[in-house]
Protein backbone atom coordinates (compact mmCIF):
# COMPACT_ATOMS: atom_id res chain seq x y z
CA UNK A 1 0.00 0.00 0.00
CA UNK A 2 1.62 3.31 -0.79
CA UNK A 3 -0.76 5.54 1.75
CA UNK A 4 0.35 5.07 5.28
CA UNK A 5 -2.32 5.51 7.85
CA UNK A 6 -1.27 7.75 10.37
CA UNK A 7 -3.62 6.72 13.39
CA UNK A 8 -1.74 2.99 13.17
CA UNK A 9 1.37 4.83 14.02
CA UNK A 10 2.93 4.19 17.46
CA UNK A 11 6.06 5.91 19.29
CA UNK A 12 8.64 4.69 21.47
CA UNK A 13 11.08 6.35 23.71
CA UNK A 14 13.81 4.92 25.18
CA UNK A 15 16.21 6.49 27.57
CA UNK A 16 19.87 6.19 26.08
CA UNK A 17 23.71 4.21 28.31
CA UNK A 18 25.56 6.95 26.37
CA UNK A 19 24.43 10.02 25.07
CA UNK A 20 23.26 9.87 21.18
CA UNK A 21 23.65 5.90 20.89
CA UNK A 22 20.12 5.30 19.53
CA UNK A 23 18.37 2.73 21.11
CA UNK A 24 15.37 1.14 19.50
CA UNK A 25 13.06 -0.24 22.12
CA UNK A 26 13.60 -3.23 23.83
CA UNK A 27 10.32 -3.20 25.67
CA UNK A 28 6.23 -2.89 25.26
CA UNK A 29 6.32 -0.37 28.42
CA UNK A 30 8.75 1.64 26.08
CA UNK A 31 6.12 2.75 24.33
CA UNK A 32 3.93 6.42 24.70
CA UNK A 33 0.60 7.39 23.20
CA UNK A 34 0.60 10.04 20.69
CA UNK A 35 -1.68 12.75 20.36
CA UNK A 36 -2.28 14.64 17.04
CA UNK A 37 0.81 17.43 16.46
CA UNK A 38 3.79 14.87 17.70
CA UNK A 39 6.63 15.67 15.13
CA UNK A 40 10.37 14.80 14.33
CA UNK A 41 12.29 17.09 12.14
CA UNK A 42 15.49 16.65 10.54
CA UNK A 43 17.30 20.05 10.50
CA UNK A 44 20.61 19.79 9.06
CA UNK A 45 23.04 22.86 8.58
CA UNK A 46 23.38 23.99 4.81
CA UNK A 47 26.74 25.41 4.13
CA UNK A 48 26.02 27.78 1.52
CA UNK A 49 29.56 28.11 -0.99
CA UNK A 50 30.26 31.76 -2.21
CA UNK A 51 32.85 30.16 -5.32
CA UNK A 52 31.58 32.42 -8.64
CA UNK A 53 31.09 30.09 -11.36
CA UNK A 54 30.44 32.54 -14.30
CA UNK A 55 26.93 33.24 -13.50
CA UNK A 56 24.62 34.91 -11.31
CA UNK A 57 23.57 31.93 -9.93
CA UNK A 58 23.82 30.11 -6.34
CA UNK A 59 27.03 27.54 -5.98
CA UNK A 60 25.81 24.19 -5.01
CA UNK A 61 25.50 24.24 -0.98
CA UNK A 62 26.59 21.52 1.56
CA UNK A 63 24.98 19.35 4.25
CA UNK A 64 27.01 21.28 7.43
CA UNK A 65 26.21 20.30 11.24
CA UNK A 66 23.31 17.86 11.74
CA UNK A 67 20.34 18.43 14.02
CA UNK A 68 16.94 17.42 14.92
CA UNK A 69 13.80 18.82 16.86
CA UNK A 70 10.83 17.04 18.05
CA UNK A 71 7.95 18.01 20.19
CA UNK A 72 5.61 15.47 22.02
CA UNK A 73 1.93 16.68 23.37
CA UNK A 74 0.21 14.20 25.92
CA UNK A 75 -1.86 14.54 28.84
CA UNK A 76 -0.71 15.07 31.93
CA UNK A 77 -0.93 11.84 34.18
CA UNK A 78 0.59 9.41 36.49
CA UNK A 79 1.11 6.16 35.91
CA UNK A 80 -1.85 4.32 38.24
CA UNK A 81 0.51 2.55 39.90
CA UNK A 82 2.01 4.06 43.48
CA UNK A 83 5.84 4.48 43.25
CA UNK A 84 6.12 3.62 39.85
CA UNK A 85 7.40 6.31 37.07
CA UNK A 86 4.73 7.62 34.54
CA UNK A 87 5.35 6.24 30.88
CA UNK A 88 6.59 9.96 30.30
CA UNK A 89 8.96 9.60 33.09
CA UNK A 90 12.43 9.67 30.92
CA UNK A 91 11.08 12.87 29.67
CA UNK A 92 10.50 14.97 32.65
CA UNK A 93 13.91 13.40 34.13
CA UNK A 94 15.28 14.99 30.66
CA UNK A 95 14.06 18.38 31.75
CA UNK A 96 14.75 18.57 35.23
CA UNK A 97 17.74 16.53 35.16
CA UNK A 98 17.81 13.93 38.09
CA UNK A 99 14.91 11.81 39.51
CA UNK A 100 13.81 9.67 42.93
CA UNK A 101 11.92 6.98 42.68
CA UNK A 102 10.19 6.37 46.70
CA UNK A 103 9.18 2.83 46.48
CA UNK A 104 9.17 2.89 50.51
CA UNK A 105 6.13 4.06 52.28
CA UNK A 106 6.64 6.01 55.93
CA UNK A 107 4.56 6.98 58.51
CA UNK A 108 4.23 9.83 60.52
CA UNK A 109 6.10 9.97 64.15
CA UNK A 110 4.75 11.56 67.24
CA UNK A 111 4.47 15.21 67.57
CA UNK A 112 3.54 16.20 64.25
CA UNK A 113 1.94 20.08 64.16
CA UNK A 114 0.47 21.90 61.25
CA UNK A 115 3.63 23.09 60.05
CA UNK A 116 5.61 20.13 59.70
CA UNK A 117 5.43 16.31 60.16
CA UNK A 118 7.33 14.28 62.62
CA UNK A 119 9.27 10.96 60.99
CA UNK A 120 11.31 8.50 62.86
CA UNK A 121 14.18 9.02 60.08
CA UNK A 122 14.29 11.69 57.98
CA UNK A 123 17.27 10.99 55.82
CA UNK A 124 14.79 8.82 54.01
CA UNK A 125 12.98 12.01 52.71
CA UNK A 126 14.31 14.80 50.38
CA UNK A 127 13.60 18.96 49.37
CA UNK A 128 11.27 18.98 47.30
CA UNK A 129 9.51 15.52 47.69
CA UNK A 130 5.61 15.64 47.97
CA UNK A 131 4.12 13.50 50.55
CA UNK A 132 0.88 12.41 50.67
CA UNK A 133 0.00 12.50 53.93
CA UNK A 134 -2.58 9.67 54.40
CA UNK A 135 -5.20 10.80 57.28
CA UNK A 136 -8.54 10.01 56.63
CA UNK A 137 -9.48 11.87 59.51
CA UNK A 138 -8.95 15.15 58.12
CA UNK A 139 -9.06 14.33 54.79
CA UNK A 140 -5.27 13.08 52.28
CA UNK A 141 -3.69 16.43 51.58
CA UNK A 142 -0.52 16.91 49.70
CA UNK A 143 2.48 19.13 50.52
CA UNK A 144 6.26 19.33 49.85
CA UNK A 145 9.41 18.85 52.20
CA UNK A 146 10.77 22.50 52.21
CA UNK A 147 13.52 21.74 54.91
CA UNK A 148 14.31 19.76 57.19
CA UNK A 149 14.82 20.33 60.86
CA UNK A 150 16.30 17.16 62.65
CA UNK A 151 13.49 14.39 62.28
CA UNK A 152 10.68 16.78 61.37
CA UNK A 153 9.86 17.19 57.63
CA UNK A 154 9.27 21.35 57.69
CA UNK A 155 6.26 21.71 55.02
CA UNK A 156 5.93 24.54 52.09
CA UNK A 157 2.50 25.41 53.12
CA UNK A 158 0.55 24.50 56.79
CA UNK A 159 -2.35 22.12 56.91
CA UNK A 160 -5.55 22.71 58.02
CA UNK A 161 -4.85 19.98 61.29
CA UNK A 162 -2.01 18.04 62.61
CA UNK A 163 -1.74 14.58 62.04
CA UNK A 164 -1.54 12.04 64.34
CA UNK A 165 1.29 9.07 64.25
CA UNK A 166 1.28 6.36 62.33
CA UNK A 167 -0.69 8.25 59.15
CA UNK A 168 1.20 6.24 55.32
CA UNK A 169 3.48 9.46 53.69
CA UNK A 170 3.08 8.02 50.40
CA UNK A 171 5.39 6.69 47.69
CA UNK A 172 6.69 9.98 45.51
CA UNK A 173 8.46 10.07 42.01
CA UNK A 174 10.29 13.32 42.64
CA UNK A 175 11.76 14.98 39.43
CA UNK A 176 14.49 16.94 40.28
CA UNK A 177 16.33 20.18 38.91
CA UNK A 178 19.63 19.65 38.18
CA UNK A 179 22.71 21.60 36.87
CA UNK A 180 23.98 18.81 34.94
CA UNK A 181 23.81 15.07 34.08
CA UNK A 182 20.36 15.85 32.65
CA UNK A 183 19.85 12.11 30.66
CA UNK A 184 19.47 11.60 27.07
CA UNK A 185 16.78 9.75 24.98
CA UNK A 186 16.08 7.78 21.63
CA UNK A 187 12.84 8.27 19.86
CA UNK A 188 11.69 5.71 17.66
CA UNK A 189 8.42 6.44 15.79
CA UNK A 190 6.75 3.23 13.37
CA UNK A 191 5.24 5.52 10.89
CA UNK A 192 1.59 3.59 10.12
CA UNK A 193 3.21 0.68 11.78
CA UNK A 194 4.42 -1.17 8.60
CA UNK A 195 4.58 1.86 6.69
CA UNK A 196 8.11 3.62 7.62
CA UNK A 197 10.60 3.95 10.77
CA UNK A 198 11.84 7.56 11.70
CA UNK A 199 13.85 7.44 14.40
CA UNK A 200 16.54 10.08 16.57
CA UNK A 201 18.82 9.94 19.23
CA UNK A 202 21.18 12.10 21.10
CA UNK A 203 17.64 14.15 22.09
CA UNK A 204 17.24 16.07 25.78
CA UNK A 205 13.70 18.27 26.49
CA UNK A 206 14.53 21.87 26.13
CA UNK A 207 10.97 23.13 26.97
CA UNK A 208 8.31 21.18 29.08
CA UNK A 209 4.90 23.09 29.35
CA UNK A 210 2.24 22.04 31.72
CA UNK A 211 -1.79 23.63 31.08
CA UNK A 212 -4.18 23.17 33.83
CA UNK A 213 -7.53 24.66 32.94
CA UNK A 214 -10.50 24.55 35.11
CA UNK A 215 -12.65 21.26 33.73
CA UNK A 216 -9.99 20.38 30.83
CA UNK A 217 -8.05 17.93 30.46
CA UNK A 218 -4.37 18.92 32.45
CA UNK A 219 -1.87 18.85 29.32
CA UNK A 220 1.82 18.41 28.74
CA UNK A 221 3.55 19.35 25.91
CA UNK A 222 7.67 18.46 25.66
CA UNK A 223 10.20 19.67 23.02
CA UNK A 224 13.26 18.25 22.59
CA UNK A 225 16.76 18.75 20.61
CA UNK A 226 18.54 16.02 19.05
CA UNK A 227 21.75 14.49 17.33
CA UNK A 228 21.06 12.31 15.24
CA UNK A 229 18.41 11.46 12.37
CA UNK A 230 17.30 7.72 10.98
CA UNK A 231 14.83 6.55 8.31
CA UNK A 232 14.11 3.49 8.13
CA UNK A 233 17.79 2.26 10.02
CA UNK A 234 19.01 -0.42 9.94
CA UNK A 235 21.48 -2.02 12.65
CA UNK A 236 24.62 -4.09 11.45
CA UNK A 237 26.87 -6.09 14.21
CA UNK A 238 28.93 -8.55 14.63
CA UNK A 239 26.03 -10.96 14.51
CA UNK A 240 24.88 -9.80 11.32
CA UNK A 241 27.89 -8.18 9.53
CA UNK A 242 29.60 -11.07 6.83
CA UNK A 243 28.47 -12.21 3.13
CA UNK A 244 30.42 -15.02 2.02
CA UNK A 245 30.51 -15.38 -1.92
CA UNK A 246 32.48 -16.85 -4.79
CA UNK A 247 33.36 -15.25 -7.97
CA UNK A 248 36.08 -15.92 -10.04
CA UNK A 249 38.51 -15.34 -8.25
CA UNK A 250 37.61 -18.22 -5.57
CA UNK A 251 35.64 -18.10 -2.51
CA UNK A 252 35.74 -14.90 -0.64
CA UNK A 253 34.16 -13.31 2.60
CA UNK A 254 33.28 -9.72 3.13
CA UNK A 255 32.71 -8.03 6.43
CA UNK A 256 30.22 -4.74 6.52
CA UNK A 257 31.17 -1.88 8.58
CA UNK A 258 29.12 -2.30 12.22
CA UNK A 259 27.25 0.48 12.36
CA UNK A 260 22.99 1.52 12.66
CA UNK A 261 22.67 3.04 9.14
CA UNK A 262 20.67 6.20 8.82
CA UNK A 263 18.84 4.69 5.39
CA UNK A 264 18.94 1.27 3.65
CA UNK A 265 20.22 2.86 1.08
CA UNK A 266 23.28 3.65 3.25
CA UNK A 267 23.72 0.45 4.05
CA UNK A 268 23.77 -0.52 -0.05
CA UNK A 269 26.70 1.95 -0.48
CA UNK A 270 28.75 0.14 2.73
CA UNK A 271 27.74 -3.36 1.18
CA UNK A 272 29.06 -2.54 -2.24
CA UNK A 273 32.82 -1.21 -0.23
CA UNK A 274 32.66 -3.96 1.61
CA UNK A 275 32.63 -6.78 -1.50
CA UNK A 276 35.10 -4.16 -3.56
CA UNK A 277 37.35 -4.23 -0.71
CA UNK A 278 36.79 -8.38 -0.96
CA UNK A 279 37.02 -8.65 -4.92
CA UNK A 280 38.50 -7.40 -7.70
CA UNK A 281 35.69 -7.85 -9.75
CA UNK A 282 33.10 -5.24 -10.71
CA UNK A 283 30.27 -5.51 -8.02
CA UNK A 284 27.19 -3.35 -7.81
CA UNK A 285 24.44 -3.12 -4.79
CA UNK A 286 21.25 -1.57 -4.79
CA UNK A 287 18.58 -0.68 -2.89
CA UNK A 288 14.93 -0.04 -4.08
CA UNK A 289 12.91 3.02 -3.27
CA UNK A 290 9.89 1.20 -4.81
CA UNK A 291 10.29 -2.56 -3.87
CA UNK A 292 11.98 -2.26 -0.48
CA UNK A 293 14.30 -4.85 -1.97
CA UNK A 294 18.06 -4.73 -2.24
CA UNK A 295 19.70 -6.49 -5.19
CA UNK A 296 23.25 -7.64 -5.37
CA UNK A 297 25.32 -8.05 -9.23
CA UNK A 298 28.69 -8.84 -10.37
CA UNK A 299 30.63 -8.84 -13.62
CA UNK A 300 31.92 -12.03 -12.39
CA UNK A 301 31.51 -15.04 -14.66
CA UNK A 302 30.80 -17.12 -12.20
CA UNK A 303 28.65 -15.56 -8.62
CA UNK A 304 27.47 -17.13 -5.82
CA UNK A 305 26.36 -15.88 -2.34
CA UNK A 306 26.70 -18.46 0.19
CA UNK A 307 24.50 -17.35 2.94
CA UNK A 308 23.80 -20.96 3.83
CA UNK A 309 27.30 -22.54 3.26
CA UNK A 310 29.63 -19.70 3.86
CA UNK A 311 32.43 -19.56 6.78
CA UNK A 312 30.55 -17.20 8.18
CA UNK A 313 27.17 -17.92 7.28
CA UNK A 314 26.00 -17.89 11.71
CA UNK A 315 26.70 -14.32 11.05
CA UNK A 316 25.38 -13.60 8.20
CA UNK A 317 23.92 -9.87 6.44
CA UNK A 318 20.91 -11.88 4.73
CA UNK A 319 18.05 -11.78 6.53
CA UNK A 320 18.62 -7.33 7.05
CA UNK A 321 18.28 -7.38 3.58
CA UNK A 322 15.99 -9.77 2.95
CA UNK A 323 17.34 -12.73 1.67
CA UNK A 324 16.06 -15.65 2.72
CA UNK A 325 19.16 -17.12 4.00
CA UNK A 326 19.91 -20.16 1.50
CA UNK A 327 22.44 -19.82 -0.97
CA UNK A 328 21.80 -18.05 -4.08
CA UNK A 329 23.77 -19.80 -7.17
CA UNK A 330 23.23 -19.95 -11.17
CA UNK A 331 23.53 -15.75 -11.68
CA UNK A 332 24.92 -13.02 -11.70
CA UNK A 333 22.59 -10.52 -10.19
CA UNK A 334 20.44 -11.31 -6.72
CA UNK A 335 17.48 -9.56 -5.40
CA UNK A 336 15.74 -10.27 -1.91
CA UNK A 337 13.27 -12.16 -1.74
CA UNK A 338 11.63 -10.25 1.10
CA UNK A 339 10.94 -6.15 1.33
CA UNK A 340 11.69 -4.34 4.73
CA UNK A 341 10.12 -4.87 7.34
CA UNK A 342 8.45 -1.70 8.70
CA UNK A 343 6.23 -2.87 12.19
CA UNK A 344 7.39 -3.05 15.43
CA UNK A 345 7.84 -6.44 16.60
CA UNK A 346 7.36 -5.57 19.88
CA UNK A 347 3.75 -5.01 20.76
CA UNK A 348 3.04 -1.44 23.33
CA UNK A 349 2.04 -1.56 26.60
CA UNK A 350 0.52 1.49 28.05
CA UNK A 351 -0.35 2.84 31.41
CA UNK A 352 -3.72 1.91 32.95
CA UNK A 353 -3.66 5.71 34.34
CA UNK A 354 -6.62 8.48 33.00
CA UNK A 355 -5.99 11.85 32.39
CA UNK A 356 -6.08 14.23 35.13
CA UNK A 357 -9.38 16.74 34.76
CA UNK A 358 -8.76 19.88 36.79
CA UNK A 359 -11.09 19.82 39.19
CA UNK A 360 -10.90 19.43 42.68
CA UNK A 361 -7.24 20.87 42.71
CA UNK A 362 -5.07 23.23 44.50
CA UNK A 363 -2.91 25.95 44.14
CA UNK A 364 -1.41 27.34 46.98
CA UNK A 365 0.96 30.77 46.44
CA UNK A 366 2.80 32.80 48.84
CA UNK A 367 3.76 31.70 52.42
CA UNK A 368 3.93 28.56 54.60
CA UNK A 369 0.97 30.46 56.23
CA UNK A 370 -0.89 31.14 52.89
CA UNK A 371 -3.20 27.71 52.58
CA UNK A 372 -5.96 28.98 50.99
CA UNK A 373 -6.65 27.80 47.50
CA UNK A 374 -6.53 30.26 45.01
CA UNK A 375 -9.72 30.53 42.75
CA UNK A 376 -7.41 29.68 39.33
CA UNK A 377 -9.14 29.50 35.74
CA UNK A 378 -5.83 28.76 34.06
CA UNK A 379 -2.31 27.59 35.50
CA UNK A 380 0.43 26.57 33.66
CA UNK A 381 3.95 26.11 34.41
CA UNK A 382 6.80 26.20 31.61
CA UNK A 383 10.24 24.79 32.23
CA UNK A 384 12.56 25.96 29.28
CA UNK A 385 16.71 24.59 29.28
CA UNK A 386 19.05 26.26 26.97
CA UNK A 387 21.66 23.85 25.48
CA UNK A 388 24.76 24.06 23.54
CA UNK A 389 26.23 22.17 20.62
CA UNK A 390 29.18 20.42 21.73
CA UNK A 391 30.75 20.18 17.73
CA UNK A 392 33.10 17.68 17.22
CA UNK A 393 35.48 17.30 13.93
CA UNK A 394 35.20 13.05 14.93
CA UNK A 395 31.55 12.74 14.71
CA UNK A 396 29.78 12.05 12.13
CA UNK A 397 27.09 14.77 12.34
CA UNK A 398 29.09 17.27 13.54
CA UNK A 399 27.91 17.18 17.02
CA UNK A 400 28.93 15.12 19.81
CA UNK A 401 26.03 15.66 22.25
CA UNK A 402 24.13 19.05 23.67
CA UNK A 403 24.45 20.15 27.15
CA UNK A 404 22.68 22.59 28.99
CA UNK A 405 23.59 25.99 30.09
CA UNK A 406 21.18 27.63 31.79
CA UNK A 407 17.29 26.76 32.58
CA UNK A 408 13.71 29.17 33.21
CA UNK A 409 11.06 28.51 35.84
CA UNK A 410 7.69 30.15 35.22
CA UNK A 411 4.09 29.97 36.30
CA UNK A 412 0.99 31.76 34.65
CA UNK A 413 -2.03 32.09 36.43
CA UNK A 414 -5.53 33.51 35.74
CA UNK A 415 -7.55 33.96 39.03
CA UNK A 416 -10.54 35.58 40.55
CA UNK A 417 -8.91 39.39 41.86
CA UNK A 418 -10.36 39.11 45.61
CA UNK A 419 -11.29 42.32 47.33
CA UNK A 420 -8.99 42.92 49.56
CA UNK A 421 -6.50 40.91 48.42
CA UNK A 422 -3.01 42.92 47.48
CA UNK A 423 -0.95 40.14 48.49
CA UNK A 424 0.85 39.41 45.56
CA UNK A 425 1.30 43.07 44.42
CA UNK A 426 2.98 43.87 47.48
CA UNK A 427 4.99 41.03 46.91
CA UNK A 428 5.81 42.40 43.34
CA UNK A 429 6.95 46.01 44.87
CA UNK A 430 8.90 44.47 47.64
CA UNK A 431 10.81 41.63 44.95
CA UNK A 432 9.24 39.34 47.85
CA UNK A 433 10.73 35.62 47.59
CA UNK A 434 7.57 33.32 47.88
CA UNK A 435 6.48 29.64 46.94
CA UNK A 436 4.10 28.32 45.17
CA UNK A 437 2.05 24.76 44.46
CA UNK A 438 0.05 22.79 41.91
CA UNK A 439 -1.94 19.54 42.97
CA UNK A 440 -4.62 17.71 40.48
CA UNK A 441 -5.50 14.61 40.51
CA UNK A 442 -8.61 12.32 41.08
CA UNK A 443 -10.23 11.71 44.31
CA UNK A 444 -12.36 9.65 46.01
CA UNK A 445 -14.91 9.79 49.12
CA UNK A 446 -12.61 13.81 49.03
CA UNK A 447 -9.27 11.94 49.46
CA UNK A 448 -6.96 12.10 47.24
CA UNK A 449 -6.59 9.14 44.95
CA UNK A 450 -2.96 7.36 45.11
CA UNK A 451 -0.79 6.72 42.16
CA UNK A 452 -2.63 9.47 40.65
CA UNK A 453 -2.02 12.27 41.83
CA UNK A 454 0.39 15.59 40.29
CA UNK A 455 2.00 17.83 42.13
CA UNK A 456 4.68 21.09 41.34
CA UNK A 457 6.26 22.90 43.58
CA UNK A 458 7.99 26.26 42.73
CA UNK A 459 10.67 26.12 45.75
CA UNK A 460 11.45 29.78 45.25
CA UNK A 461 9.93 32.31 43.27
CA UNK A 462 8.72 35.85 42.90
CA UNK A 463 5.99 38.01 41.23
CA UNK A 464 6.77 39.06 37.55
CA UNK A 465 3.87 40.60 36.55
CA UNK A 466 0.98 41.51 38.03
CA UNK A 467 -2.26 42.66 35.93
CA UNK A 468 -5.99 42.74 36.39
CA UNK A 469 -8.59 42.07 33.04
CA UNK A 470 -11.55 40.12 32.82
CA UNK A 471 -14.61 40.74 30.40
CA UNK A 472 -17.73 39.18 32.98
CA UNK A 473 -15.48 38.88 36.08
CA UNK A 474 -12.51 40.73 37.67
CA UNK A 475 -8.98 38.62 37.31
CA UNK A 476 -5.53 38.88 37.74
CA UNK A 477 -2.94 37.93 35.53
CA UNK A 478 0.34 37.18 37.61
CA UNK A 479 3.16 35.57 36.24
CA UNK A 480 6.08 33.88 38.68
CA UNK A 481 9.19 33.44 37.34
CA UNK A 482 11.28 30.80 39.90
CA UNK A 483 14.96 31.65 41.17
CA UNK A 484 17.87 29.40 43.02
CA UNK A 485 20.04 30.15 45.95
CA UNK A 486 23.01 28.66 47.14
CA UNK A 487 20.47 26.27 49.30
CA UNK A 488 17.88 25.86 47.61
CA UNK A 489 16.47 24.99 43.85
CA UNK A 490 13.35 26.75 41.65
CA UNK A 491 11.55 23.94 40.67
CA UNK A 492 10.19 20.40 41.70
CA UNK A 493 7.67 18.02 39.58
CA UNK A 494 5.84 14.66 41.58
CA UNK A 495 3.78 12.22 40.99
CA UNK A 496 2.28 10.65 44.02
Amino acid sequence: MAVGLQRATIFAIKKETTAGDYLPPSASAEFVPLRPGNTLNFEPEQLESDELLNDIGASKSFVGKESVSGSHSAYLKHSGVEGQEPELGVLYESIMGTKTVNATEYVTGAGSTVSQIAVADASNFEIGQALLIKDSAYGYQIRNVASKSGNNLVLNFKMDNAVGSGKSLGKAITYKPAAQGHPTFSTTKFLGNGHAIEASAGNTVTELSITADANGFGEVEFSYQGTKYYFNPITIDGTNKFIDFVDDGGTKSASVAEKIYKTPIELADAIQTALDDASTETMSVSYSNVDGKFTIASGSTVFELLFSTGTNAANTIAPMIGFSGVDETGAQSYTSSFAQQYNSLISPSYDNADAIIIKGAELFIGTASDNICVCAQSVSVTISKTVEDVDCICEETGVKEKIPTARSVEMSVTCVLNKYDAGLLDALLKNKGISAMLNAGPKAGGNWLAGKCFNSYVQNCTVASYTTSGDSFIQAEITLRGFVTTTSKDLYLNFV
